[in-house]
């Protein structure tokens, strides 16, 4: 039973072809996996991302995005020398609508959690000349 297989080349060649085939079954296992693995890293990425967009403002940073918008307006009112009821207003709206179309949201409330500091250099970096003298040659008449 416990008797040797004299080797000889037939025998050597055969295991040398069940070794490679076998060989290669794995290496096509390991890839199956190593690209499910991929496939599902790229997955989990997506919906992490996903849940990060889910995730609103608090409430205190939703303020502190309208009060930056309404002092950026000042601000540039200041700048641009627009003295008068209603710049102020009219620039606010301008930024706001530069604010939703880069962000989507149509209030800061709807605002991602993650876009938050963006959301706040974007409205302290507005600054559009052609709408400034829009608005200066529109409330002057």
């Amino acid at each position: 039973m416990n008797d040797m297989m004299p080797m000889n080349d037939a025998n050597r060649a055969m295991i040398a072809t069940d070794t490679a085939r076998e060989m290669r079954q794995m290496r096509e296992a390991m890839q199956a996996m190593a690209q499910l693995l991929r496939t599902t890293n790229e997955t989990m990425m997506q919906l992490q991302r996903q849940v990060r967009l889910l995730e609103k403002v608090t409430p205190a940073q939703a303020s502190a995005v309208n009060r930056a918008i309404r002092e950026r307006a000042v601000e540039l009112c200041v700048i641009y020398m627009l003295r008068g009821d209603g710049y102020d207003k009219a620039v606010a709206k301008e930024i706001r609508k530069a604010f939703k179309l880069r962000f989507g949201a149509n209030t800061a409330k709807e605002l991602p959690r993650c876009e938050y500091e963006v959301a706040m250099a974007q409205i302290q970096g507005w600054d559009d000349y052609k709408i400034m003298k829009d608005i200066k040659g529109r409330l002057k008449q």
